[in-house]
């Protein structure tokens, strides 16, 4: 069966992609993060040599960075923490590392939660350092008082399948949560602490990733009242939430922490984000002597369909401007949502594969392209794959297999169509996660070829 756009286009993609994820190896951030940052963390680590510190947090990314914090900084690290999911364990030699599922929680993360804080309370002196990555919101997880998991479950998968924004679920689980929304600050007064975080949210908003634990919280319970209601989940959600919710609206539940200066004894630091992936996809692709280089500056967000229409535009402009037989490279990140329909049942696949099989809709018999879009983690919804690639003649490929494009969007089935013509990319778990990433090779002729460099 024909696989599409020549080998050696994927394997460049492929490249950029990985140079992506090079720029967000730990322990080159960790260093640079302690160089720009002396004064600011001078507290925890002046403390650290005297008492040790530890290191505690959650998300994709967490056990790799307390490994890097444990190399960067020892052998002040003398203890702590990080929940991460399956697939994203690294050895650690002091921190303990524990498993919790993502991205709907279990109760291994309120069990690995809990012992988090236990690990806190048995070093009342020591400094802490909280490390924070993308899936965090999903792997530390205490329900708040009167909630059960059961109740989190049920709220996080409605939310999960209603095309809210990241921003939005997190509202709503801030509001469900007793470590959530700055209530993990809270519990560390008393002592210098400092977050560090790798961002997985567009915009780089320290308040989202993890939904905040660290930081002041500027949403309320009407907020997470208003996000159940706009996207008409409401009536399904577990009694207990609903009833949590709407005590909350009436003030008979305390509000999160809202002021920063309540916050002012815990920094949290930005160690990079999906800034940084695509910015070095860009530096590579530069480096490499491509005809051109557009980075997008302005983060791929909202319904995947609007994003997909604007995507496929980006890429017929830029093939149009190349000249001559060395491609161009495109390069864009940022985070999708897809919305599931309360009638509908969804099959298997991604925000990044549907995203990528609807510009392959759009663009269908154009020459001249190939386009990957992929998760920086490694996998892209309940899948083995973390993206796809995609050109002009997936369509007809597609439809050569008996399968249509149109009806596994519909029904939100891409994965199948996507594996049967070979057009899934499977990394593999990475061990960190930053959003999404598009990345396209754009060339105008038949004659074309790869700069000599790559």
């Amino acid at each position: 069966m024909r696989r599409g756009a020549p080998a050696p286009a994927r394997v460049a993609l492929t490249a950029l992609f990985e140079a992506s994820l090079a720029t967000l190896e730990p322990r080159s951030l960790v260093r640079a993060l302690l160089a720009r940052h002396r004064d600011r963390l001078a507290s925890v680590l002046d403390r650290a040599r005297r008492d040790g510190v530890v290191v505690v947090g959650a998300g994709k990314g967490a056990a790799r960075i307390a490994a890097a914090l444990e190399t960067v900084l020892a052998p002040a690290v003398t203890g702590g923490l990080v929940i991460v999911p399956p697939g994203y364990t690294w050895p650690t030699r002091r921190v303990a590392v524990r498993l919790a599922r993502h991205p709907v929680p279990d109760r291994r993360s309120v069990a690995a939660t809990r012992a988090l804080l236990a690990v806190l309370a048995r070093r009342p002196r020591s400094p802490v350092l909280v490390v924070l990555t993308g899936g965090a919101s999903s792997l530390l997880v205490l329900p708040a008082a009167g909630l059960t998991l059961a109740d989190k479950r049920g709220a996080h998968a409605l939310l999960l399948a209603s095309g809210a924004t990241i921003a939005e679920v997190n509202t709503v689980r801030t509001h469900l949560s007793a470590v959530k929304g700055g209530r993990l600050m809270e519990r560390l007064r008393g002592r210098p602490t400092a977050a560090i975080v790798l961002s997985d949210v567009p915009g780089d908003d320290v308040a989202v990733v993890g939904s905040g634990p660290t930081v002041p919280d500027a949403t309320t319970f009407a907020d997470a009242a208003r996000i159940v209601r706009d996207y008409g989940i409401e009536e399904r959600l577990p009694a207990r939430v609903r009833r949590h919710l709407a005590r909350g609206v009436a003030g008979r539940v305390r509000e999160t922490p809202k002021s920063w200066a309540a916050c002012a004894h815990v920094p949290t630091l930005l160690l990079g984000g999906n800034g940084t992936a695509c910015a070095g996809a860009a530096r590579s692709a530069r480096a490499g002597g491509y005809a051109a280089v557009l980075r997008l500056r302005r983060p791929l967000t909202g319904d995947s369909h609007r994003v997909a229409c604007r995507l496929a535009a980006r890429v017929r402009a830029l093939r149009a401007r190349v000249r001559g037989p060395l491609p161009a490279v495109l390069v864009a990140g940022g985070e999708t949502t897809v919305r599931i329909d309360e009638a509908e049942i969804a099959g298997r696949g991604g925000r990044n594969q549907e995203l990528a099989l609807e510009v392959a809709r759009l663009l269908a018999g154009e020459p001249g392209w190939l386009l990957l879009c992929a998760g920086t983690d490694g996998i892209d919804g309940p899948t083995d794959a973390a993206g796809a690639f995609v050109d002009g003649g997936t369509v007809a490929r597609a439809a050569r297999g008996g399968w249509s494009v149109e009806d596994a969007l519909a029904r939100h089935d891409v994965y199948p169509l996507l594996a049967a013509i070979g057009a899934l990319y499977r990394p593999g778990p990475t061990g960190t996660n930053v959003a999404d990433v598009a990345l396209a090779l754009v060339w105008r002729n038949c004659g074309w070829r790869l700069p000599a460099a790559v």
